[in-house]
């Protein structure tokens, strides 16, 4: 007869054994075009968006600048149906869809949708006859040790449009840029009885002759954003971007646009 102890190592043994053969990841991938006809109509954009609202609550070590990405979950986005500043007017809907597609590879569980939750560069499968805006963010700040705060900001239609038009082209890939948000708590707003403020929202688009190029972003954050064999700028962020579309997609039509269009930014 075996010990205790060497049956229970046994059972032990075993059971981490099939866990780590149960085990898999879960990755998620874009839609791409069914056939000829949604080649030639579908597009996909992407763009980096931070929160870079000063912190006062935390020091960052070596001065180093501290950028919150907004990522998919944080981001609803608008198709526009009608828009017109002069006349007050914007009609539009929510591109948000809960339809996703479920795929079992060896390794890994797939999760197929027509946006990406968790890409700094907010990939998007949208029409590419149509413009769109960002028109709600909503994400979680750190504000202390054990704080957090509940950000939620509906954009002006007619600012956002401005700032950021989401408009790709049929059957390509678009990289639409950089941007910013800045919130400002509006002192009127605050009160000794609650921890809820009212806040302005600065929305604003990073461009090549920015100082944020010359920010000492934190070094890993750095890798993330640009290439940098090909320095800190726009063309650096893009080719960023379409190295995430190749390494999420594996393979079909957006990883073959995205290698192609590699090839000519890496010149």
């Amino acid at each position: 007869m075996f010990p205790v102890k060497s049956i229970v190592f046994r059972i032990v043994c075993i059971f981490f054994v099939l866990l780590g053969l149960s085990c898999k990841s879960t990755t998620e991938r874009l839609f791409d075009p069914r056939d000829a006809k949604e080649e030639g109509k579908k597009t996909l954009v992407g763009f980096l968006l931070f929160d870079e609202t000063e912190r006062k609550d935390i020091l960052i070590a070596s001065s180093f600048t501290y950028l919150q990405s907004l990522d998919g979950e944080n981001i609803e986005i608008f198709e526009i149906e009608e828009i017109d500043e002069t006349k007050e007017i914007f009609k539009g809907q929510s591109t948000k869809s809960p339809f996703y597609y479920y795929e079992e590879e060896e390794k890994s569980y797939v999760s197929y949708s027509h946006s990406s939750k968790k890409s700094m560069f907010n990939p998007n499968v949208l029409n590419g006859d149509k413009e769109y805006l960002v028109r709600e963010l909503k994400w979680v700040r750190s504000c202390g040790d054990k704080c957090r705060m509940n950000m939620n900001s509906r954009l002006n239609p007619f600012k956002s449009h401005k700032t950021l038009k989401i408009k790709g082209a049929p059957g390509e890939i678009v990289f639409l840029g950089i941007f910013t948000i800045k919130t400002k708590v509006i002192p009127s707003s605050t009160s000794l009885f609650s921890s809820s403020a009212n806040f302005t929202i600065e929305f604003n688009q990073i461009l090549d002759n920015s100082e944020f190029y010359q920010r000492r972003i934190d070094p890993d954050q750095e890798k993330q954003i640009f290439d940098l064999k090909f320095g800190k700028n726009q063309r650096s962020a893009e080719i960023r971007f379409l190295q995430s579309i190749v390494e999420m997609q594996k393979t079909g039509f957006w990883h073959a646009k995205a290698k192609q269009k590699l090839q000519s930014l890496e010149k």
